[in-house]
């Protein structure tokens, strides 16, 4: 089945959101794009932010716009798309792409498919949670089933996977980051007076989903806490992001007295400037893979405060690249943010150590030659 060269690769992916998971298979595809022997396409189900990024690199993409199909109608439209074009692998992202994907595929020509895991399921409640449970477990069985590969970006998600999975071959390849993308040419001290910040007030900035397992609850709580222990306007939080906590996450700032100096800013488009403007990175996870926004930070150059959860220890050694906190844990992030507001010369030498290990050890070309290397190991042995 394998060719020479030009292999066919289409990824297929949801694309309702821009989140870490959509950073990086734009990353990913537009590294993958760059090796002669590939041809990279892709199909996303949303018209957003994912698609204008992958054409403005150059990736052809197609749009089968799932808020006016159904599961069907998207199923018939894979199958007649793939019958058409012939790829020889489909690169699936989420489940409910790769549930259809793999259906599709099979009733096309039959090509490899593999998914990528960007994270494990959600503590979710009511249908949510129903839905989920739904989903990941008919994923499951139509991986076991069907499914060639399985791509993990962390080494925990990976174990996991193996132990779910025992009848596919799973690899784990982390996520990686184009650092040369990853710049700001704002001036920190100019941004913060724009937001009417002081100049000398010590800033936590956050950036991701505000859903639960994103913890910025417990930020919140451990700012209240730092703020308490500081001279008044001296501390200010910035959340950078949306998503369905955002009301309770206002209410929960006024509960802990910090609505005054605590900042939503919701969805943003120059994320690297706003960053620029931070002290301090805060990443309060209950569980990440291995987060596109934490090497965002790594390269930006902010001292980092995250939860040891996940592949995060996989990515940042506590008291080195970064200072890591258990989840859930107010008071432990109240702490780490006093320590690094006390300590320059440990704020920089955070910086210094993890932008070495970020230009390093993840960059996206290596991740993209991994991948690489895993299609033509799955070919070969399909």
């Amino acid at each position: 089945m394998e060719r020479l060269s030009g292999l066919r690769i289409c990824h297929l992916a949801s694309g309702d959101l821009w989140a870490g998971a959509e950073v990086q298979i734009a990353s990913l595809l537009g590294s993958l794009h760059c090796f002669a022997d590939l041809q990279v396409s892709a199909i996303v189900f949303n018209e957003g932010r994912l698609m204008e990024e992958l054409r403005k690199i150059g990736i052809p993409v197609t749009l089968f716009d799932e808020s006016r199909m159904g599961s069907f109608e998207l199923f018939s439209a894979l199958k007649s798309h793939w019958r058409q074009t012939q790829p020889d692998i489909i690169h699936a992202h989420r489940y409910k792409e790769h549930i259809l994907g793999v259906l599709a595929a099979k009733l096309s020509h039959n090509p490899a498919v593999i998914q990528t895991y960007h994270g494990l399921e959600e503590n979710l409640h009511g249908i949510a949670a129903l839905k989920m449970t739904v989903y990941a477990g008919l994923n499951t069985v139509v991986t076991n089933l069907f499914g060639q590969g399985v791509i993990g970006v962390s080494e925990d998600i990976a174990a996991r996977l193996r132990r779910r999975l025992p009848f596919t071959q799973v690899r784990c390849i982390r996520n990686g980051l184009d650092v040369e993308r990853v710049a700001s040419t704002v001036d920190g001290a100019l941004l913060r007076k724009k937001l009417g910040i002081p100049p000398d007030a010590f800033v936590v900035g956050s950036v991701g989903r505000l859903s639960p397992i994103k913890g910025i609850e417990d930020l919140i709580k451990g700012f209240g806490l730092l703020t308490r222990d500081s001279a008044a306007n001296s501390v200010w939080l910035i959340v950078v992001g949306d998503g369905p906590l955002r009301a309770s996450l206002n209410q929960l700032a006024k509960e802990q007295g910090v609505a005054g100096n605590t900042m939503f800013l919701g969805e943003r488009r120059d994320v690297y400037d706003l960053m620029r403007a931070f002290d301090v990175f805060a990443l309060p996870s209950l569980h990440e893979g291995v987060p596109m926004v934490l090497l965002e930070a790594m390269a930006i150059g902010v001292p980092i405060v995250a939860s040891g959860v996940g592949g995060i220890p996989e990515v940042v050694t506590d008291g080195q690249e970064a200072s890591l906190i258990p989840a859930q844990d107010p008071q432990a992030m109240m702490k780490a943010l006093r320590v690094l507001q006390s300590s320059k010369e440990l704020c920089e030498r955070m910086i210094e150590v993890a932008r070495y290990r970020v230009e390093t050890q993840f960059s996206i070309c290596v991740t993209a030659g991994l991948v690489r290397d895993f299609y033509r190991e799955l070919l070969a042995a399909n």
